[in-house]
């Protein structure tokens, strides 16, 4: 029995309506009832204060150009190139959101005592701190306790670089913001074509989650895990038995290595398994999982074994700020702040889903969300935490350019979205 158009569009606005409602007023009871609970602007973890400044403005024109120009580009442009625009526009919009309160407020977030950065600012070299890692991860800053290893390993690296700053390691949010938005562009390529591309791409350059990519390392962990998932993608397209070895083996060794950026990575199964159903493809399978599996035997010799990481996360997880956030309610939470998040033209490309060629991108990433919801790792803080999915969400949009107009139009409204979430919203990051 088909459902129809109307019903569907009244549902999902209506259940939208429901959730918000929720995540807002409960949480601005829970705040004032619990401050423990740091939300400060629950269901989002910051402090609601409108600031329309002037520094607002390149943010404003990056996206008044990128809305008429974009459309344009992936209409006349090469795919890789046109992504390549895309992918370097995604990261200005995000950029110029981050400075609209000064340039210090893109380093800000790294900086803080609670990151990755202060973390490490007296560790001992990359060897010796992961030998030691889960023997002295109590003692070390909230995030870099709450992560695997990874990417305290990479500043550390950059550091031994001499590249170590604080602008440094801002720099690698922004480069995942690119990364993502080539590596979700090229899967929609290579799964449903150059005509759903062009509908899709521009979508990925704006949208409100832009707010929290840029100086958060969930946005590296984002274009880090797209980029595996892109990589695997290949192998199940490619006709080439070589290209499809050397790709499977390219994307079980990053996202083998993304799982060493954050605990996350596995609840991205059901997108992978998604794209796999749609393809028919299995046999990249095999080299992948070996590939991604030495990236584990590599660290279990240096003495820090994924699964003790876990469990000593889940441990000090629940002895924080968790143990005052109750589950039920930040289960519908965080998914209303993840339809805030994805923005207007994704919410509404869900109600096209059964026509649209992203179909089973969309309902793959919708399935890891429910998985990441249910694990009980992510009560808050998921405007950062699930930015490894919302890209793929995004990519739901294309479904509404039928024309040109309403591509622009709904581009604007995503647009639109972010600068208002940026000038009413004082964020962690």
């Amino acid at each position: 029995m088909r459902v129809p158009y109307g019903l569907t569009v009244t549902a999902v606005v209506g259940g939208l309506g429901v959730l918000e409602w929720y995540g807002f007023t409960r949480g601005f009871r829970l705040n004032d009832r619990l401050p423990a609970v740091k939300l400060g602007a629950g269901p989002f973890v910051g402090s609601w204060d409108f600031r329309l400044t002037a520094l607002v403005i390149p943010a404003v024109a990056i996206a008044a150009v990128g809305v008429w120009i974009l459309p344009l580009i992936v209409e006349r442009w090469r795919a890789w190139r046109a992504i390549g625009v895309v992918a370097v526009a995604a990261a200005g919009f995000a950029l110029a959101l981050a400075a609209s309160d000064g340039w210090a407020a893109v380093i800000a977030p790294v900086t803080d005592t609670t990151e990755y950065w202060s973390g490490i600012a007296k560790a001992k070299p990359a060897g010796s701190y992961l030998t030691t890692f889960l023997a002295r991860q109590p003692g070390y800053s909230v995030h870099v306790r709450g992560h695997p290893p990874g990417f305290t390993l990479l500043l550390l690296l950059l550091r031994w670089a001499d590249l170590g700053s604080a602008w440094a390691a801002a720099a690698l949010s922004f480069i995942g913001v690119a990364l993502a938005v080539a590596a979700v562009g090229f899967t929609v390529w290579r799964i449903s074509g150059p005509d759903t591309l062009r509908r899709v791409l521009p979508f990925l350059a704006f949208a409100p989650y832009a707010v929290w990519q840029g100086t958060s390392a969930d946005a590296f962990f984002s274009g880090v895990t797209a980029t595996g998932i892109a990589l695997l993608v290949v192998a199940m397209t490619t006709t080439q038995r070589n290209v499809e070895i050397a790709s499977a083996i390219g994307g079980g060794l990053v996202l083998g290595a993304a799982c060493f950026l954050t605990f996350g990575v596995p609840t991205l199964a059901p997108l992978v398994l998604g794209l796999a159903w749609r393809t028919r493809r299995i046999r990249w399978v095999v080299p992948a999982a070996i590939a991604a599996s030495a990236i584990f035997v590599a660290f279990a010799l240096h003495h820090y074994g994924w699964f003790t990481g876990l469990q000593h996360t889940r441990m000090f997880y629940a002895a924080g700020t968790a143990k005052f956030r109750p589950a039920f309610y930040f289960f519908f939470a965080n998914l209303a702040v993840l339809a805030i998040a994805v923005g207007p033209a994704a919410i509404a490309g869900l109600t096209r889903l059964r026509q649209s060629p992203v179909g089973v991108i969309v309902v793959g990433a919708l399935a890891c969300v429910l998985l990441a919801d249910a694990s009980g790792l992510s009560k808050a803080e998921t405007e950062r935490i699930w930015l490894i999915y919302m890209p793929w969400i995004a990519v739901a949009a294309g479904a509404l350019a039928t024309t040109a107009w309403r591509q622009r139009m709904w581009l604007g409204a995503q647009a639109a979205g972010a600068v208002l979430v940026q000038v009413m919203l004082v964020s962690k990051w």
